[in-house]
């Protein structure tokens, strides 16, 4: 059942049924007690007057929330901004006991949209089959939702370690803006007759020289002086597909790109960056529609390359890092990459905190490596902090390195003030492996 929700339900909607956004912004900063998951946002078209958005958002709903809020309370997750849509943001009013006494002991959640548009979203309870699918028109209500979207003994079943994901899927068409209409060379110069051809394997590329010359100082350097190219009406590209060069040529004369996945767009990033091409807006399509099987690629190219790039990567790794790590391809990162990725993402110093993060991220295929370094440099003023994470995390190789530590510092260790503080379980551990190397 589609309901349009009751606009007097949030705290931060006033009697008049009008939202108060400067509120909700500031009540989108503030800690929550549950956590949100970013996934990604595609866009589906950068060069048509109408835009279509997807959007998901996922955040964790605890069973004790089932208790604890009473009908009529809410959890409000954070609002999110419609890109190019002149302000339009979007949120979710949870409630996890009910709207009101007649939906007491069900789940009730309603999709918010600031202003006119139309919506076609979705919401679904883990990997259950309680998923409903909705298309509406914020034109007149502003929240629209399910007031029965399950009820707590349906959803009981479905909490592991006492938590259960809800996912909101949405999707926006909403008309283009002048920041993704700019005038396109492409439409404006037919008149012209192209006179060089991009040479990619048996294919060809028609383009303009002048064209080449104004947005690459390679290409312009390469037809203005004593070179090979510069008499010539082809220029051979050998290090890129035909594909690539067609989207980055694509690019230059402000056509609309065929391909907009993450992999053809660094592919046109990489063209640029060799030929010296300024195609930074292209690292915004790249953000938009990242996702965890794209991850990788993205990051392998910000590295060194793009620092918003790379930091837009690690914004995203914070929310989806589960997802992911889960991936095949994330195995493939150099060992370096991704102690910096943690350390850029979660605010690490030192090689212990990195190590932990590696363990709770489930990034262990590293651990082995990354721990040779903190054995060969383990001494007094590091111990105790080790051995914690040798017993949080349960690394048996390091385990023994400690109690063959303890074993050759003994009379100091007993003594430290660290030592003593130890829990009992890890005081106890390093104790037992100490005797047992005797």
């Amino acid at each position: 059942m589609l309901v349009h929700s009751n606009p007097q339900k949030p705290s931060v909607v006033p009697q008049s049924g009008k939202f108060d956004y400067e509120a909700l912004y500031k009540q989108s900063l503030r800690p929550l007690t549950y956590s949100g998951i970013m996934n990604h946002m595609t866009i589906k078209s950068i060069s048509k007057p109408r835009l279509v958005f997807q959007d998901i958002f996922t955040f964790t709903l605890k069973e004790t929330d089932l208790k604890n809020y009473k009908p009529g309370k809410n959890l409000y997750v954070g609002a999110r901004d419609v890109p190019c849509s002149n302000d339009i943001r979007w949120w979710i009013m949870c409630y996890p006991a009910g709207g009101n006494e007649d939906e007491k002991n069900h789940l009730s959640l309603y999709l918010h949209v600031n202003k006119p548009v139309q919506a076609n979203y979705n919401f679904k309870v883990g990997s259950s089959h309680i998923d409903y699918m909705f298309s509406s028109d914020f034109s007149k209500a502003n929240g629209w939702g399910t007031p029965k979207m399950a009820s707590h003994d349906a959803l009981r079943p479905l909490f592991v370690d006492g938590c259960v994901t809800i996912t909101c899927q949405v999707e926006f068409e909403i008309s283009g803006t002048n920041a993704v209409m700019a005038p396109r060379i492409g439409q404006s110069c037919a008149h012209v007759p192209t006179d060089v051809d991009l040479v990619v394997g048996s294919k060809r590329l028609k383009v303009h020289k002048s064209l080449l010359s104004l947005v690459s100082p390679v290409f312009h350097a390469m037809l203005t002086n004593d070179t090979v190219e510069a008499p010539s009406e082809e220029i051979e590209v050998t290090d890129f597909d035909y594909g690539t060069v067609k989207s980055a040529i694509d690019f230059c004369y402000g056509r609309a790109l065929e391909n907009t996945s993450v992999k053809s767009i660094i592919g046109t990033l990489r063209f640029a960056d060799k030929y010296r091409i300024e195609a930074s807006p292209l690292e915004q399509v790249v953000i938009s529609n990242l996702k965890p099987k794209s991850f990788v690629s993205a990051l392998k190219y910000a590295d060194g390359t793009s620092d918003s790039l790379f930091f837009s990567c690690c914004e995203f790794f914070e929310r989806n890092a589960s997802a992911v790590t889960a991936t095949a391809s994330f195995a493939s990162l150099p060992s370096k990459l991704i102690s910096s990725l943690l350390k850029n993402t979660f605010d690490l110093n030192t090689d212990l905190e990195v190590l932990r993060s590696a363990h709770k991220n489930g990034i262990k295929f590293v651990l082995d490596e990354w721990e040779k370094p903190v054995v060969e440099a383990l001494s007094l003023e590091n111990f105790c902090d080790t051995c914690k994470y040798a017993w949080d995390c349960s690394r048996d190789n390091l385990k023994k390195e400690c109690g063959k530590f303890f074993n050759a510092n003994k009379a100091e260790i007993i003594t430290m003030k660290d030592f003593i503080n130890l829990s009992p379980v890890v005081a106890h551990g390093v104790l037992k492996s100490a005797f047992e190397l005797l």
